[in-house]
């Protein structure tokens, strides 16, 4: 399929009304299609900024009919206290700090509902408390219902699989949900996340290096990091050096700087890389746990 009519098709495949027959043949060429991928991208964010932007909160009347629930949760070990906004289904929206008025106005613009004072299932508690104290959680209890689309459903499912105190880049997400192009798209999404810290998009970096912007501010990004266990001055330190993969000269396997296995490479065997052709040709192959780039 050329060009030309794949570009046609991509508001139709991101609805899901592109014929089933076609869907394989778009999708196939997305993948190999730096140009319409990125074009692919854009749709979606494009599409998803026109949502936000018309997407009115509705009058009292109709938010009293139509409501979920929230509570504002402490944590010991922080001093800024966590709105969490719920449903029967599980989590839906997560602010750290601001007030009830600033949750209640982003709910409202997101998923056109209101919010009534409830108590949070002991299960969801854990999870919220588990992932503003540095824990993580590997399997958080979302509701997808509404206000998300298919895209972000597949690119926000893969953060969590992202191990606490090891950092990812937009390029390793994007691939990671199938959209290997989608990497601006990523970046939107992200952006928009509504359950930071249960969906931990702050482990998602720059592949420039570093740790890259945060919806709560970069200190706060940095932070959380730091208690997972990122050693995040040495990403920084890398970054200023163009490093993006370490590999080990006894094994010749090459990693993301933060991953388990190049932790356990000794100082005299590590292996520096700028770019993936550069480990390749060196006779490096990607690890299988971070799975830094594709061979």
């Amino acid at each position: 399929m050329r060009c030309k009519s794949v570009l046609t098709r991509i508001d139709a495949l991101r609805t899901g009304e592109l014929p089933s027959g076609e869907q394989e043949v778009v999708h196939d060429h997305l993948n190999t299609c730096r140009s319409c991928g990125a074009s692919a991208g854009d749709v979606d964010g494009l599409a998803q900024s026109v949502k936000a932007a018309l997407t009115l909160v509705p009058p009292r009347s109709c938010r009293d009919a139509v409501s979920d629930s929230y509570e504002l949760i402490h944590s010991p070990e922080q001093t800024d206290d966590t709105w969490v906004a719920f449903s029967d289904a599980g989590l839906k929206m997560i602010l750290r700090g601001g007030s009830l008025d600033d949750l209640t106005a982003a709910y409202g613009k997101r998923y056109c509902r209101g919010l009534q004072p409830g108590t949070l299932p002991e299960a969801l508690r854990k999870q919220v408390l588990a992932a503003v104290e540095g824990a993580g959680v590997d399997k958080p209890r979302l509701d997808w219902a509404d206000g998300t689309t298919q895209l972000e459903r597949d690119v926000l499912g893969v953060l969590p699989r992202i191990p606490r105190g090891e950092v990812r880049t937009y390029e390793w997400v994007a691939r990671q949900a199938g959209r290997p192009r989608a990497v601006r798209a990523v970046g939107t999404i992200l952006a928009r996340n509504a359950v930071p810290l249960v969906v931990p998009c702050h482990r998602v970096v720059p592949a420039s290096g570093g740790t890259g912007n945060y919806a709560f501010g970069s200190a706060m990004k940095r932070d959380l990091l730091r208690r997972e266990g990122v050693d995040v001055e040495a990403l920084d330190a890398l970054a200023k050096t163009g490093v993006r993969y370490v590999g080990s000269r006894t094994t010749k396997i090459v990693c993301f700087p933060t991953c388990r296995d190049a932790k356990r490479i000794r100082e005299e065997n590590r292996v520096p890389f700028r770019d993936a052709d550069q480990a390749l040709e060196k006779g490096f192959r990607p690890c299988l746990h971070c799975q830094p780039f594709a061979a």
